[in-house]
């Protein structure tokens, strides 16, 4: 069952960064920044409670930072609280003065949020329809469009960015940086399918850039594309490109097709580049474990683990691959370890779960299973893998429910 659930970097990197970015971020920002960037990271990883928490702690450590009540009032939006985004984006108004209130018109914000403010809210002596109608009376070009686009994506605004990309290649369709970004930002979404186009569109215009094809060739491997991403990411080698994420890219497609060789090869080239980087050895030891060299991806692993003791991503593939030697009770403690440091990785619980079968302690191994059922309840692998356990215990009647379960999840 292992092979599975193999967790890679390229799948969990914001997971990784925000356990490697809690333990050194407050040696290096100060907390409001701190709050800051903690807040984008839980965005990126769809935790927008959590987001919205961070944000709201580093406005009242910084009040400099009154434009964040934008931000969490469009969060709130998302989250259904129409009421608390008004109050947000009131606080963000009332503290930004017209700037802030520029920021919100040109992103197209919830109109239905502001209605619940007090209606003609003065700014240094305008209301807000008269601001909007100063925006719409002298349109922006769209030079300026696509500089503040890149400012809101410097500072993390992907969607703010996005809507300034996407009015920027509007109007202008030949427009190759805002086609750019605007791919970049629906990659964050990952809304690849849409971004693929942009990219498709802006290598027609500048046919010699190889990011472009890079770009194109994570959208297809994302895509579960790997033979095109391969072109793509060729193309950027004919290009003259060789870099580490090109050559990681590569790997993670070369490995997904089955070509461990090849892709071992990505992998020394990149780690020549750059030999601490631990999504590179990782994603090698990931692979040799896959092509049957356990001995080799068990030091590849270890050599990540002294760089790093608490990546969790490092810690499961390390476990399952003394499970493929055998070394079952060794893998156990790898998951302890682990688990210590995220209760609640679903991976972690059911590789446990799988671990422990293969020792046949069944009723523990039922425990993990349950454990993760809990927290996921319409995750249908959860189920299947329970209901097989079930059947191997002779429990027929508790795995066909099971079994039903899982299909009616499908």
């Amino acid at each position: 069952m292992g092979d599975l659930v193999f967790q890679n970097e390229k799948t969990s990197q914001y997971r990784q960064a925000f356990r490697v970015f809690k333990d050194l971020a407050k040696q290096i920002f100060t907390v409001s920044t701190f709050y800051f960037l903690t807040g984008l990271l839980w965005e990126t990883v769809g935790e927008i409670d959590k987001s919205i928490e961070y944000f709201s702690k580093s406005v009242l450590k910084d009040p400099e930072r009154s434009y964040l009540y934008f931000k969490i009032g469009h969060l709130q939006y998302r989250r259904g609280l129409v009421k608390e985004a008004a109050k947000s984006f009131r606080r963000a108004i009332s503290s930004n003065s017209e700037q802030t209130a520029l920021f919100w018109l040109s992103t197209n914000a919830p109109t239905n949020a502001l209605t619940n403010g007090p209606a003609g809210h003065h700014l240094q002596g305008k209301t807000l329809d008269s601001v909007a109608f100063d925006i719409n009376s002298n349109p922006v070009s769209v030079k300026s469009m696509v500089a503040r686009g890149k400012d809101y994506y410097g500072h993390g605004f992907y969607k703010e960015a996005q809507s300034c990309f996407k009015q920027a290649s509007d109007l202008d369709p030949e427009n190759y940086e805002a086609l750019l970004y605007l791919g970049l930002c629906l990659c964050i979404a990952q809304e690849y399918k849409e971004a693929l186009s942009c990219f498709i569109r802006a290598a027609r215009i500048r046919q010699g850039d190889p990011a472009i094809f890079v770009n194109m060739g994570l959208c297809y491997s994302n895509m579960g594309n790997h033979h095109e991403a391969l072109k793509c990411y060729n193309r950027a080698e004919q290009l003259g490109l060789i870099n580490v994420e090109l050559l990681n890219n590569k790997g993670f497609s070369l490995v997904e097709l089955g070509l461990y060789h090849e892709a071992l090869t990505c992998y020394d080239l990149s780690l020549e580049l750059n030999p601490d980087d631990l999504t590179l050895l990782s994603n090698k030891g990931t692979c040799l474990c896959k092509a049957g060299r356990h001995m080799e991806a068990l030091a590849c692993f270890d050599r990540a683990l002294q760089i790093y003791s608490k990546d969790t991503t490092l810690l499961n593939n390390k476990a399952l691959c003394l499970e493929a030697v055998g070394r079952y009770q060794d893998a156990l403690d790898v998951y302890k370890l682990a688990l210590d440091l995220e209760p609640r990785n679903i991976t972690l619980i059911i590789n446990k779960g799988g671990c422990l079968a293969q020792l046949n302690r069944h009723y523990e191994a039922l425990a993990c299973y349950d454990k993760a059922i809990k927290y996921d309840p319409f995750n249908r692998e959860i189920w299947s893998y329970k209901a097989s356990l079930l059947e191997k215990m002779g429990l027929s009647s508790e795995a066909v429910n099971c079994y039903n379960k899982a299909l009616g999840l499908q």
